[in-house]
């Protein structure tokens, strides 16, 4: 079920108005219920595939806590998952496959480790791999964080409904507004890279770039607003990521839960940088060819991949031998701007329907950035006239409001003045969201998020 459709729209109030009135022992059977209809709705064969992961999981890390053949049960429960993912994931994969197979491996490998204990409760544990709000893309929940407050009988908070609200409306203002709007010039340019100026893909490339987080994060937003309004608090899964001065401080805040995953169950096992620089670099590059893989089997996404790998790499390096003694405000501007070129760079390969098309693109940048000036960029829109051009403008607007829109609205509202603003912000907000789903819907645009073929 998509959370941008009307089904949600009904289907959440409910289930939060039933929720709080259930007696509460009982809230954990009406979300794993509520949970198996928000899943099995988009493909009962879907369903099934997760209730099979689930049981071989839950059995392998049951058995691993009563010492019965320990390495044979994780043996088990990594080819089963690990070859599930792989089999379907590049055929016909169902939606979420890739969020709740790594977050029921972490899960086996944390009772492996003896980080965390096996769950008794089958049921339970149905829950923690299906809990609807972060079932389809995330954030990849550890079973420290999230069964414990599954298990525990939620107290009802005015500041978990407030705060819920609130980034639920930002997701949904990231998503529509924002990212639904810029997707039709975006899919224009990488459409057709070979008819395009310079000036053209590199606005193609900056759209898709704002776009790819709006949408992502926009989906973590609503996620966690709907945990939050349960009384649930799922991980953050970004910080201001195109805020970052540096590669290595861009994955510390863009997808983090799925960054932290690769570095503990990955990265680290394999020596991290404890083992020299060489040795680091090298645990770099399988790190971001697997978070390429990952991605899809397409070529594509492992250039993706590894380019990240790569600039990680050169930094480190640059950072080793080159150490930085002062960072004044141009140093700083420099280095975000350096920062942001790698990142759209590898933006095209991750956009592109292949590699192909990607080098194709990057090379109308290099060879032709003013080919047809001002005219060949509005034709490669099919933008016509001023309307359009004060759309993308407003659209853009919005994107920088949704860069300084705090998680937590209750401390910004402690003044009446303060009340105020955030009424009629939220009001605006709302109104455009509205307006433009409406319009969406009339013409019968898409708003699959992003992830879900992930």
């Amino acid at each position: 079920m998509n959370f941008i459709s009307l089904e949600f729209v009904f289907f959440y109030p409910a289930v939060l108005f039933l929720y709080w009135i259930f007696p509460g022992k009982y809230r954990w059977i009406l979300l794993l219920t509520v949970s198996c209809i928000f899943y099995f709705s988009e493909s009962s064969w879907a369903g099934i595939l997760l209730l099979i992961t689930t049981a071989v999981t839950y059995f392998a890390a049951r058995n691993i806590q009563n010492d019965c053949r320990k390495r044979q049960w994780l043996t088990i429960s990594l080819l089963f998952c690990l070859g599930l993912l792989i089999g379907f994931k590049y055929s016909v994969p169902p939606v979420g496959i890739s969020f709740y197979t790594f977050q029921t491996l972490s899960y086996v490998l944390d009772v492996y480790r003896n980080q965390e204990s096996a769950e008794n409760n089958f049921g339970r544990y149905l829950l923690f791999v299906s809990f609807f709000p972060q079932l389809v893309a995330g954030p990849v929940e550890r079973s420290g964080n999230l069964l414990p407050q599954l298990k525990k009988i939620q107290i009802f908070r005015k500041e978990d409904i407030e705060e819920g609200f609130w980034l639920i409306v930002r997701g949904f203002f990231k998503k529509i507004v924002v990212a639904d709007q810029l997707a039709p010039y975006a899919d224009r340019i990488f459409g057709a890279p070979t008819e395009v100026n310079g000036i053209a893909a590199v606005l193609g490339t900056i759209f898709f770039a704002i776009q790819i987080y709006c949408d992502f994060s926009g989906y973590t937003d609503i996620a966690r607003g709907s945990a939050r309004m349960l009384g649930i608090r799922l991980m953050e899964n970004f910080q201001h990521p195109y805020r970052a001065g540096n590669i290595q401080e861009f994955w510390h805040r863009w997808h983090i839960s799925l960054t932290k995953w690769f570095t503990d169950y990955v990265y680290i096992p394999l020596g991290g940088s404890k083992k020299g620089v060489l040795r680091q670099c090298i645990n770099i590059g399988i790190v971001f060819g697997l978070s390429g893989f990952w991605h899809g089997a397409s070529w594509n996404y492992v250039v993706w991949g590894l380019l990240h790998g790569s600039f990680l790499m050169g930094y480190i390096l640059y950072r080793k031998y080159i150490p930085i003694k002062k960072t004044g405000v141009f140093r700083k501007a420099v280095s975000w701007v350096f920062t942001m070129l790698l990142v759209c760079t590898a933006w095209i390969f991750f956009r592109s329907p292949d590699t192909g098309s990607a080098l194709a693109m990057i090379s109308r940048i290099i060879s032709e950035p003013f080919t047809g000036g001002i005219t060949a960029v509005r034709d490669s829109f099919q933008i016509m006239g001023g309307k359009e051009v004060l759309k993308i403008s407003l659209v853009l607007l919005s994107f920088g409001l949704t860069e300084h829109i705090p998680d937590d609205i209750r401390e910004k509202i402690k003044k009446p003045l303060h009340l105020v603003v955030s009424v009629i912000v939220i009001i605006c907000m709302m109104t455009a969201i509205e307006f433009l789903w409406l319009a969406d819907m009339a013409e019968g645009t898409g708003n699959t998020f992003i992830y879900f073929r992930f």
